[in-house]
């Protein structure tokens, strides 16, 4: 009962004298969801210190998150995602918020550069913006920019007559003309030369291409969606990226976060991925919730490609039933759990070792909320941003396993 009266509010409840004792509550919650309860009871003599066991049970309630998140989902049946957008995965406020900007970017007839880190999934997001578009009727062209040389690169946009060059045997559409009245991905489109920029800028301005070894222009409507994972003003600055086709580009931006910065999202991700990696493997085999939690306790440099990537080999050297315990894990994800953490040597680094965990957990539970983050903790805003400071939380990169 104390457990349902958590909310509105309140994260703990108690302690206070029942008629069974002395009680008190906390829910559990991962990236700003519901996901249980915690409650603890004890005899009626106890001498109790109620800030202290508030603190404890917000404390517990955070560490129990990942794996609660699990158990839950594991007796759930995943409800079909809602359009195309809803394959984008993850329950964070941050996924929330890049769901909206998706579904504005898609309804909007300008063109999308899409920002972020290698392996985030930016094909996705292209492929949502289009799926989502009124032009989602028509095709979707994907070209990796980096993958092709100057000469390669124009006559795959543009096309090329029968004979405009050797090897050039009969005529060929360009993934322009191809993606007419649709949606052309560029991506890694920093990678391209300066010569192909000027290019790729006036068939923009223009509307227009030509192909190789013609002479009259052919006209052309397709949306453009690059992607890069370089902050291409720093480009324009260096000299290596035109600033006036990064205005043509950057209409509409979109920036999709890592996965370090939404690890509320990793258990979600994890059994979408596993699910696919036993479908293909054939096997039965489930993962247990302490793998899951080392799972999300991993900064992921290599961000959603390098999870699904890692489960891949996991569904492999998995048996085909049973469950799979994180002993299967690369070293390197199992070293970054707190288990695997280098002993510290002093009650100061180690009260600061776990200052720095709690304060990333509660921002965790809270989905990155810091004025939730702050209640829960018990101290003001800027005495967060204070304590995030002190402890050098920037959300930006992994925890130090001891910090001095």
């Amino acid at each position: 009962a104390l457990v349902d009266r958590c909310g509105g509010g309140l994260d703990t409840v108690g302690p206070e004298s029942t008629c069974a004792g002395i009680e008190a509550a906390a829910r559990v919650r991962c990236g700003g969801t519901d996901v249980g309860g915690l409650a603890v009871r004890w005899p009626a003599d106890a001498v109790l210190h109620a800030e202290r066991v508030r603190w404890l049970l917000s404390a517990a309630a955070s560490a129990l998150a990942p794996a609660l998140r699990v158990l839950a989902d594991d007796h759930r049946v995943a409800a079909p995602a809602p359009g195309p957008i809803g394959e984008l995965s993850g329950g964070s406020v941050v996924m929330g918020e890049l769901r909206q900007h998706v579904a504005r970017a898609a309804a909007a007839p300008y063109p999308v550069l899409v920002q972020g880190e290698s392996g985030t999934g930016k094909e996705l997001i292209a492929r949502a913006v289009h799926a989502a578009s009124p032009r989602k009727g028509r095709r979707f062209c994907a070209v990796n920019c980096a993958a092709l040389s100057d000469d390669l690169f124009e006559s795959e946009l543009f096309g090329h007559t029968r004979g405009a060059f050797t090897g050039a045997t009969s005529d060929r559409v360009g993934l322009f003309e191809e993606a007419d009245a649709g949606t052309l991905f560029l991506d890694e489109v920093s990678e391209l030369s300066a010569r192909v920029q000027a290019k790729l800028l006036r068939v923009i301005q223009e509307g227009e291409i030509r192909r190789i070894g013609e002479n009259h222009p052919r006209r052309v409507d397709a949306r453009i969606v690059a992607a890069t994972n370089r902050a291409l003003h720093e480009d324009v600055r260096a000299g290596r990226f035109r600033h006036d086709l990064l205005f043509r580009l950057d209409v509409v931006r979109i920036e999709v976060p890592p996965l370090r910065d939404r690890p509320e999202d990793v258990p979600e991700l994890v059994h979408r991925f596993w699910k696919e990696a036993m479908g293909r493997t054939g096997g039965h085999a489930i993962l247990a919730p302490a793998t899951v939690a080392t799972l999300a306790r991993y900064d992921w440099p290599g961000n959603v490609r390098e999870l699904q990537n890692v489960l891949a080999a996991l569904a492999v050297q998995a048996p085909r039933h049973g469950r799979v315990g994180p002993a299967l894990l690369p070293g390197v994800i199992a070293r970054a759990a707190p288990d695997g953490s280098p002993a510290c040597t002093t009650l100061v680094m180690a009260r600061r070792r776990f200052e720095e965990r709690f304060v990333r957990a509660t921002l965790a539970r809270t989905g990155g909320r810091r004025s939730q983050t702050a209640a829960a903790l018990g101290v003001s805003r800027q005495g967060l941003s204070k304590l995030m400071a002190r402890l050098g939380i920037d959300e930006t990169r992994p925890p130090d396993p001891c910090v001095s």
